[in-house]
């Protein structure tokens, strides 16, 4: 089977952060990002339309992720790599300030609901994000269905001092140009567009670029047993909190620690692994997870060696 279409996809947890995107691209054209690009057809048309461009795509649909490389690989462009991440950890922390000059978010979940509002893009921390990451004169396209989701974004924008209102409207016509907007439309739905460019410069705090590494910590001696009791159990931390959420033996002196942590809303799963050596006992980060090296992530894997080494 031949899965050339497959080469578009990248491993950002491969890389040291933030990413050489020019390095990546081998070119040095300008950054553009759409979060949540879907089955690609806006991504895709954005890319044939600006190819002095580089675009990345941020997708948490690994369905989605197969079929929008499908369609870039047809139109054989080399402008364009796709994410799987949640695109508002991935737009702080992939790039440097003042390096993306468009940004896109199209008709995003609205998250209704009052206990989901931190999943939303409508909060302080993606409004300073952009603000960081924009170049001076950048723009955000937010196009929804949802005229209160629309009006939330531009208020947050704008109180942060960071932008300039450049469009606020219902569309008559199409804008992005996929089939669901299109059936929409032809529903007779609302649609409304927010745009918006950067006058001003703020920075935000990065949770993968700090110099300490990733703990591997060796013990002496440790008691075991006390890992079958931390299922379920929650630890806090001043950036987020992790969970074990199961504790697997795999041999004699062999285990697998299934873990949920939670950052600023963006979620992580992962495994710690402990084994016994002959002069003592390992903890580390499960090396095939894959997870990004944030605070919350290094604390677990300290606080799972203390437990068990007192």
């Amino acid at each position: 089977m031949n899965c050339d279409f497959l080469s578009y996809f990248i491993k950002p947890q491969q890389y040291s952060m933030p990413l050489n995107w020019h390095e990546i691209f081998q070119t040095k054209g300008k950054l553009a990002v759409e979060i949540g690009f879907g089955s690609g057809e806006f991504l895709v048309s954005l890319a044939k339309q600006q190819k002095d461009y580089n675009f990345i795509g941020f997708e948490t649909s690994i369905t989605s992720l197969v079929r929008a490389q499908k369609k870039i690989h047809s139109e054989s462009l080399r402008n364009i790599r796709v994410v799987l991440a949640d695109g508002r950890f991935g737009l702080r922390e992939f790039f440097t300030d003042n390096s993306v000059d468009q940004v896109y978010t199209n008709f995003p979940c609205p998250w209704p609901k009052k206990s989901h509002r931190d999943k939303r893009f409508t909060n302080q921390g993606f409004a300073e994000t952009l603000s960081a990451v924009l170049t001076l004169g950048g723009t955000f396209q937010l196009v929804t269905d949802v005229q209160w989701y629309a009006e939330e974004m531009r208020d947050v924008l704008l109180s942060t001092g960071s932008f300039e209102l450049l469009q606020f409207n219902e569309n008559s016509e199409i804008v992005v140009g996929t089939r669901y907007e299109r059936k929409w439309l032809s529903e007779g739905r609302k649609t409304y567009t927010l745009f918006v460019n950067k006058v001003a410069h703020k920075t935000v705090e990065r949770f993968t670029w700090e110099d300490d590494p990733m703990p591997h910590v060796h013990l002496n001696r440790a008691d075991a047993d006390k890992l079958v009791t931390l299922a379920g159990v929650v630890f806090k931390h001043n950036k987020g909190v992790f969970v074990v959420k199961r504790v697997y033996k795999c041999d004699e002196g062999e285990y697998l620690l299934r873990m949920v942590s939670n950052e600023d809303g963006f979620q992580q799963r992962y495994f710690i692994s402990v084994e016994r050596e002959k002069d003592g006992w390992l903890v580390k980060l499960d090396p095939d997870a894959l997870a990004y090296r944030t605070p919350v992530v290094k604390f677990s894997v300290r606080k799972i060696a203390e437990v068990i080494g007192s």
